[in-house]
């Protein structure tokens, strides 16, 4: 009997640190993908690369891409992280990249997460790790990734322990090669599906509700006119860095519900049209908003993000405009 209850010990203390581990990265996923990303990108390069917000993180799927691809997007990401990305990516990979995919959803241009109460978090928590930089951000917020796995590994030591997780989190990733995988799905990081409901079981008026409420927030963006100017200019920069290097900027916008289109400020698309068609140097457009014909309601989780199956036909779609504008 107790060599049965030391052998219980044993394996309970050899499976100890993989559940830490799992913990780490479930708590810091967004920091722990961003940096797994650019770990890969400095190992194996890409010769895609694609930096955006949710609309980029739910649109593709990277192993349908034509060409090996690495996607530098999470939630709620705005154009100055982006350039960021880009930057360190095109300084730190391995192959020659030849396109760089921009996300540009209709509100984005008026988006700057450092300024925002709801998610000034991202900043301690993702974004000065990574870079460095907090951008506009004036908050005292602090954030200890560590928090949660000091409170339960007294048996470990501490630089041992960290590095077991990041070494975990960024094989996972990089393994993965997407944010999504068999720790978190799709269903599993959109409010809809996460609050038991199926989008795709909703009746007609209930989908024009959830639409006009989601385009109702993003349409009172419009006024930090200050970030626009900002924006405008980051995107500029970017155009210009990505000549300088011999990368195609192509910019895109993901495809929403027909729902969600029919309430979305209309000023928005026109913003965008008028900075690209301006700017100094050429680019790429492609606005899948252009194609919704070849989008269904069963392809999306929610209002404006795209299921697995919506996300292999706009990959389909990006791959196709790729070849043409090559």
């Amino acid at each position: 009997m107790e060599e049965e209850t030391e052998q219980q010990e044993t394996e309970q203390q050899e499976t100890r640190p993989q559940e830490l581990a799992l913990q780490y990265l479930w708590n810091n996923y967004d920091y722990c993908y961003l940096k797994a990303m650019h770990e890969k990108n400095r190992q194996k390069g890409a010769s895609i690369i694609i930096a955006g917000a949710s609309h980029a993180m739910n649109g593709v799927v990277e192993k349908e891409m034509s060409a090996e691809t690495i996607n530098f997007s999470i939630s709620s990401q705005d154009l100055y992280y982006d350039f960021l990305h880009i930057k360190k990516a095109i300084e730190e990979g391995r192959q020659q990249i030849k396109y760089c995919v921009i996300n540009i959803g209709y509100y984005m241009l008026y988006q700057d997460v450092s300024l925002s109460k709801t998610l000034d978090y991202m900043i301690p928590a993702i974004y000065s790790p990574l870079f460095g930089t907090v951008h506009h951000y004036k908050g005292n917020l602090t954030y200890d990734m560590w928090a949660d796995c000091r409170k339960s590994a007294h048996a470990y030591p501490t630089e041992q322990l960290q590095r077991f997780c990041m070494d975990f989190a960024s094989a996972y990733f990089i393994k993965e090669g997407s944010y999504y995988g068999t720790v978190k799905t799709r269903e599993q990081n959109s409010l809809l599906p996460i609050n038991g409901i199926i989008w795709q079981d909703l009746q007609e008026l209930k989908k024009e509700v959830y639409a006009q409420k989601r385009a109702m927030d993003h349409n009172r963006l419009r006024k930090y006119t200050q970030s626009h100017k900002e924006n405008a200019q980051i995107v500029e920069q970017i155009v210009r860095y990505l000549h300088g290097k011999g990368i195609m900027p192509i910019f895109t916008i993901f495809p929403f519900t027909r729902y969600y289109d029919r309430y979305i400020d209309r000023r928005y698309k026109k913003d965008i049209y008028n900075l690209l068609d301006n700017l100094p140097l050429q680019v790429e457009f492609l606005d899948m908003n252009d194609y919704l014909s070849l989008f269904e309601d069963e392809d999306y989780l929610d209002t404006d993000h795209l299921n697995l199956a919506g996300a292999s036909k706009a990959t389909k779609l990006l791959n196709e405009f790729i070849i043409t504008v090559g």
